[in-house]
């Protein structure tokens, strides 16, 4: 019995070992650069962005919000059609191969997903917003179109193919979260009992009005438990807003909704500031960042756990 509880206590207490490093760095990021820039709205590591430092991280902050809600709402939607495909409707054969084609999906690396943005790219952005563009010689005409200038930010990976942005890197997320989400979501339909479907049905409802008036209003806690799942895995990928999104902080987009900026979140801060013979500063900064996304992943999951409760109490059979 011991064993297994000290076995249950690692994960406490690696968390709490990552949470007080955290709190420790960013306290040094506090007092050398002090809260007022670090929530700023300008950000230039003197590197990808030259000219004077500055550590402003509402930019990037804003970004990780856009990019998470353009992966979720992406996502949500296709892993709820899978799910109640898988669930729902005797699909035999089909239902079990694609099971196991999301579990696959489940364990490819987000780099394999981050490498997709070129074809992405190349397939959907340069056909439907810049139809007239045919070579990759003029991607200035390409990137004047989008409204992206890649002289202001020498720093971005897809240069020579192509355009970042948030929109592109949500895209992108939301292939790396779907097999995430769908197989939590399946669950969920799967969980709500057969009897409450079957009185529904014997009382003249048909598969369709079952699926809107019971099994998804029950369903809803796992729907969002899956859906927390999917923002958190999104809002702490790196390789995919490194890669795909890029590393520039323009600033707040203009206006603020717009996707087609290029403006890097959190996660690709990190490993934009830790790197090589940096200023002493940069490493708090990226602590500093890191304790963000911390607070933001106990948000979501404070959130969601809010939302269940009251769902089941309102939907409780």
């Amino acid at each position: 019995m011991l064993p297994l509880l000290i076995l249950g206590l690692v994960p406490v207490l690696a968390l709490l070992l990552i949470v007080h490093n955290l709190v420790e760095k960013s306290s040094l990021a506090i007092d050398v650069v002090g809260l007022s820039e670090l929530f700023s709205t300008e950000f230039r590591d003197g590197a990808f962005l030259s000219g004077p430092v500055h550590y402003g991280l509402l930019p990037a902050l804003w970004a990780t919000f856009l990019a998470v809600v353009v992966a979720v709402a992406i996502a949500l939607p296709a892993s709820l059609a899978i799910a109640v495909f898988a669930s729902e409707f005797p699909s035999g054969l089909l239902g079990r191969g694609l099971r196991g084609l999301l579990g696959m999906l489940a364990g490819i690396p987000p780099i394999v997903y981050a490498l997709t943005a070129g074809i992405f790219t190349k397939l959907f952005m340069i056909p439907k917003f810049c139809s007239g563009v045919r070579t990759l010689g003029q991607r200035e005409n390409l990137l004047a179109e989008l409204g992206i200038c890649l002289e202001d930010f020498p720093g971005l990976p897809w240069h020579l193919g192509g355009p970042n942005s948030i929109l592109l890197g949500g895209f992108v997320l939301a292939l790396l979260v779907i097999p995430f989400m769908a197989p939590f979501i399946d669950d969920a339909l799967r969980n709500v009992p057969f009897e409450l479907k079957e009185a529904s049905l014997s009382l003249g409802a048909n598969r369709w009005h079952t699926l809107k008036k019971v099994t998804l209003p029950l369903a809803l806690p796992g729907i969002i438990s899956a859906t927390a799942v999917g923002a958190l895995k999104a809002t702490g990928d790196v390789m995919i807003a490194l890669l795909v999104i890029g590393r520039a902080v323009p600033g707040l987009p203009t206006p603020l909704w717009d996707v087609l900026e290029v403006s890097a979140p959190l996660t690709s801060i990190g490993p934009t500031l830790v790197r090589g013979a940096a200023p002493v500063a940069h490493a708090p900064v990226a602590h500093f960042a890191g304790l963000l996304l911390l607070v933001i992943a106990f948000a979501i999951m404070g959130v969601a756990t809010l939302l269940q409760r009251r769902l089941r109490r309102r939907y409780s059979p």
